[in-house]
């Protein structure tokens, strides 16, 4: 591998990097000063959201790529909140099942629009052929790139 080579994968990870903080930070500020809410609880709630009956912890731990550690930290804040609940799973005794409770519903709609209107404005002067053909190129990247889940 030349030197050029890495420096080229360096440049292309700082970009990744960039852009992801920057969108970040846009979303984290919007959903924080109108709602109170953080982008990672607004990733659990919009997870929860798409599975109406309920998530395992250690499903969610999965979808949004955390820790369980992570997750129980981010399920206690959520449940001192009273914007999901928390029972014990049914088939698995050993597990518990979150869901949406109807206050985190509500706060969960306000917070989808907040959501997108803040991504549409991070992507304004982006052309949608641009958009089609940059997530085209970021999944050609994903899919050619190794990391934990392809050793």
């Amino acid at each position: 591998m030349t030197l050029e080579r890495r420096n080229l994968e360096t440049r292309v990870w700082l970009q990744i990097l960039s852009l992801e903080s920057r969108i970040f930070s846009a979303l984290n500020g919007a959903l924080s000063d109108e709602l109170g809410l953080s982008v990672a609880k607004f990733e659990v709630l919009a997870q929860l959201d798409r599975y109406p009956d309920g998530l395992s912890l250690g499903h969610l731990s999965q979808i949004l790529k955390v820790s369980g550690g992570n997750v129980s930290g981010l399920v206690r804040r959520l449940l001192a909140d009273d914007l999901i609940t928390k029972e014990m799973s049914s088939q698995d005794r050993r597990s518990f099942i979150a869901k949406l409770s109807e206050k985190g519903k509500l706060l969960f709609e306000k917070a989808r629009v907040v959501h997108d209107l803040k991504l549409a404005e991070c992507f304004d002067a982006v052309p949608t052929g641009d958009l089609t053909a940059d997530l085209a190129s970021l999944k050609t990247l994903s899919g050619r790139t190794r990391g934990p889940d392809h050793a």
